[in-house]
């Protein structure tokens, strides 16, 4: 039994994490913190250079972030489905190693066709890293706290988000854009040992992958996890496909467009970069905070008002000038922190069962789709009518219809499961 923790969870083991599970935790936060932090927010700080550099508009830079997160939204499946053969810590090794070496070929790229292979490659880089590996490490190796733990390891993409950015934009007063981008290459080749250290398993858990839960038999033609025990099964999930659509959507088409925005709204390019950094500073405050509200209030509840705070924030980022723009970065990066590890969470908890992984991988390409549609969604409006706004406003639009649908949801599940 101690060498499966899910099997120790069924038969009542201890709920106490040990120190060797809060150290994996350490390891998850600090790559999160330079794989996302690099490739979500450092190389969008690149944007303005770069467009200079290749002369090219900006809707066909921004496919490169679609191209992007559809690769990683695949890649997150294969790696779900990888799980069950390979140890997550060794994932986790080769993505590091992987995007060094991507960043030094990036560093060298000489059109946009070149990018957006290597972009493809990123996805990759991101998956190995990803919502899949954090779920499913969580999962094996804590019976209690697993919001909050998932919570503190996700806080890595908001601390390399706050970093990155203004990184970048002092790096490139003193050097070009493919200088910075091979020293960036530096980051994760130097972070390995430490990582495999921090995420090596103790002997008596070293058989803890594949990580799924094999003492129940998967239910054929069923739904399995908080889902297969409502009353109306399929409806919750549309509806939760719906939350996430939205969401999705909506968040990356601002975040991936936010440092060229806050720059049309009159922010210079080290202000826009603070900006971002506010942004994620925020989050990471507010998904350590969600993670413990989680744990007192809810998922369900909590995730419902992080979508409220989002919408806010969205609101005053589209209508309002500079001075609400500082206010609508704040309320973002509340808002996005606490949905992007709540919603994880809520999948996690929907579909808990042998086929965990699967499922978690499925909707990671799910998220992709959304994702990659929205941040080039929001590009093109620009192109087409030479502002963010109207893009903006549809994507308004788009998180109050997915905060409906998750309010619906949340009565669903808590029709089904009183307790929660």
């Amino acid at each position: 039994m101690a060498g499966n923790p899910a099997a120790a969870l069924e038969l009542g083991g201890s709920p106490r994490p040990d120190r060797s599970a809060w150290a994996m935790i350490g390891g998850l936060l600090l790559v999160m913190t330079a794989c996302h932090g690099i490739i979500s927010a450092g190389l969008p700080a690149l944007d303005t250079a770069i467009l200079a550099d290749l002369h090219i508009a900006r809707a066909a830079l921004k496919l490169r972030e679609t191209i992007f997160l559809l690769s990683a939204g695949v890649c997150g499946l294969l790696v779900g489905l990888l799980t069950t053969r390979v140890r997550p810590a060794h994932i986790v090794l080769g993505g590091l190693l992987l995007l060094s070496a991507t960043l030094t070929a990036y560093g060298h790229a000489r059109s946009i066709g070149v990018i957006y292979a290597l972009y493809a490659v990123l996805g990759l880089c991101f998956a190995s890293s990803h919502v899949v590996i954090v779920v499913l490490m969580v999962r094996a190796r804590f019976a209690a706290l697993r919001t909050l733990a998932t919570a503190i390891a996700l806080s890595g993409t908001s601390i390399g988000a706050a970093i990155f950015p203004g990184l970048t934009v002092l790096a490139l007063e003193h050097a070009d854009w493919r200088s910075v981008l091979r020293f960036a290459a530096l980051v994760p080749l130097a972070l390995v040992p430490l990582a495999a250290l921090l995420l090596r398993a103790p002997r008596e858990a070293a058989r803890e992958e594949p990580l799924c839960e094999p003492s129940r038999p998967p239910r054929t033609g069923a739904l399995t996890g908080a889902l297969g025990h409502l009353s109306r099964p399929r409806l919750a999930l549309g509806l939760l496909l719906l939350a996430t659509f939205g969401t999705f959507f909506a968040s990356t088409a601002f975040l991936l467009n936010l440092f060229l925005y806050l720059q049309d709204i009159g922010l210079d390019a080290m202000k826009a970069a603070l900006g971002m950094s506010l942004v994620f500073v925020t989050g990471l405050v507010g998904k350590v905070l969600v993670g413990a509200a989680a744990e007192r209030w809810g998922v369900n509840r909590v995730w419902n008002s992080q979508q409220m705070l989002l919408l806010a924030g969205a609101l005053l980022l589209s209508l309002g000038g500079a001075p609400l723009a500082l206010v609508g970065l704040v309320l973002l990066g509340a808002g996005w922190a606490g949905c992007y590890v709540l919603t994880q969470v809520v999948i996690a908890n929907s579909f808990a069962g042998p086929s965990l992984g699967e499922m978690t991988g499925a909707f990671i390409v799910f998220e992709a789709i959304s994702s990659g549609l929205g941040v080039w969604f929001a590009g093109k409006g620009y192109d087409l009518f030479g502002s963010y706004r109207p893009g903006f406003l549809v994507c308004c639009a788009l998180i109050a219809l997915a905060a409906l649908a998750a309010w619906l949801f949340r009565r669903l599940v808590e029709a089904g499961h009183p307790d929660r």
